[in-house]
């Protein structure tokens, strides 16, 4: 199933450890999700994703230009959410960066 702007219908769940995942679902027809997977992931993944040097990335989300929202923890560094990235770069790019079996 995907919406009507061809974009995959991703939900949340939780998986069998407990911990919150993207539930990324293309079969109507099936109640399991067709994949699973983070729901954020560092800006260097992110960058990596979206074509982007780590540098270039980590350049371009101080100048405010960054192609995704970027979640700022601060000391901690930045997190990007999976659903903009798969929004932006597509399902099977994201998927294929992050290695999820399908």
């Amino acid at each position: 199933m995907t919406t009507s702007d061809g974009q995959p219908t991703v939900g949340a769940g939780v998986d069998p450890l407990d911990d919150l995942v993207l539930t990324v679902r293309g079969d109507e027809n099936s109640a399991a999700p067709d994949y699973e997977l983070p729901p954020s992931v560092t800006l260097d993944k992110a960058s990596e994703i979206l074509g982007l040097d780590r540098e270039g990335g980590r350049r371009r989300v101080k100048s405010g230009s960054y192609p995704v929202p970027v979640i700022d923890l601060g000391p901690a560094g930045y997190r990007v959410g999976t659903a903009p990235l798969i929004r932006t770069a597509g399902l099977d790019k994201v998927r294929e960066a992050l290695r999820v079996q399908g």
